[in-house]
């Protein structure tokens, strides 16, 4: 009898229903409530795509309380926070916006009142006597005094508005790394799959489908070993390095993510093959000059690319769909080439996009 060796794509489905199961089983064993967020910071620690999660969480206390997963939530899935940041900050902003409103108000009072004042003192000293030196001497005394006080309190009112501008720029400041980070991925920092679906859903969703774009898929094979626990904070720190190469690596027009499986995700302003080409040289150059495997034994990452075009590309998941089937091709092969989606006897030939408008 014919023994069937499975195809990678049947084992990585295979390794993620694993993964599934491995998730839902560790929920049930701890007792812990299988909400959504609970589900995905587990699965962030069970698949080792967030090395300091996994840590923290391997150092809670025995039985873990709902209090401490949610601080870890808080920190690690902030998306899952984002009405309770939002509220937040428009609360504080509220606050900050009446109280300089107050500011505002009491300035405009207190140079009322030195007007008036002002306004007084001149009147008795043009009616005044020229001769009554005393009475001339006590009002510009009085203009001097309610001066100094107005002086006073002018720079008091300006501290406080200068105080209260500072806190609205740190509360945007607040907001503004809360959508950051709800987008990236902490080791890398690269685009995470949010950031880029989110990424997708923008080019596809204009009056114009995107042209000259492609999508470059790259696979990292054998990288589970760094999952060992021993390796946890070597891959954090290779990670680290890998995000910084590619984000050099991709131009300041293109996009770069980590997607976890496969790794990395590069939408590029260009269809050239060439020019593609050079950037997965790069990027395979550089995984192999970090996981370099003369030191301490690491394990030998080499990297597969497969790429697919937008002009054969009618939506954002065919896109996709396409980048992952050449990218299959180049898994099963050893060659270091990209392996660029082709469609048939239409691959290559631009469509006519106002078909696809709305």
């Amino acid at each position: 009898m014919a023994i069937i060796n499975p195809s990678p794509k049947q084992l990585a489905e295979q390794s993620r229903k694993e993964l599934y199961y491995t998730v839902f089983s560790t929920l049930c064993r701890l007792e812990i409530d299988a909400s959504p967020v609970n589900y995905e910071l587990m699965y962030d620690i069970v698949s080792g795509n967030n090395p300091e999660l996994r840590e923290k969480f391997a150092r809670l206390n025995k039985p873990i309380s709902e209090e401490d997963l949610g601080a870890l939530a808080r920190i690690y899935l902030p998306h899952h926070f984002g009405n309770s940041i939002h509220d937040e900050s428009a609360n504080r902003l509220q606050s900050e916006l009446t109280t300089l409103k107050e500011s505002l108000l009491s300035g405009q009072n207190s140079l009322s009142s030195y007007s008036n004042m002002l306004g007084r003192a001149t009147g008795k000293i043009s009616s005044a006597d020229p001769r009554d030196v005393k009475t001339i001497q006590s009002q510009l005394q009085a203009i001097r005094h309610m001066t100094e006080a107005q002086q006073s309190a002018s720079t008091q009112i300006l501290d406080r508005v200068s105080t209260q501008i500072s806190t609205v720029a740190a509360i945007a400041n607040d907001v503004e790394e809360f959508e950051r980070t709800k987008f990236t991925h902490l080791a890398t920092n690269l685009a995470n799959r949010r950031g880029f679906n989110k990424k997708l859903a923008e080019l596809y969703g204009g009056e114009r489908y995107p042209d000259g774009m492609s999508l470059l898929l790259c696979n990292l094979l054998a990288l589970e070993p760094f999952d060992a626990k021993e390796l946890i904070k070597v891959k954090e720190a290779v990670l680290e390095r890998l995000g910084f190469v590619v984000a050099r690596t991709v131009q300041t027009t293109d996009f770069a993510a980590w997607l976890d499986r496969p790794q990395i995700g590069i939408l590029v302003g260009t269809t050239a093959e060439g020019e593609i080409q050079k950037i997965a040289d790069h990027i395979r150059k550089s995984c192999l000059a970090a996981f370099d495997s003369r030191q301490a034994k690491m394990p030998v990452v080499t990297g597969r690319f497969g790429c697919s075009a937008s002009y054969d590309a009618g939506t954002a998941s065919e896109l996709v769909g396409q980048a992952e089937k050449a990218l299959q091709i180049a898994t099963e092969t050893t060659s270091d080439r990209v392996v660029f989606f082709s469609g048939g006897a239409a691959a290559g030939a631009r469509k006519d996009w106002m078909l696809y408008r709305n």
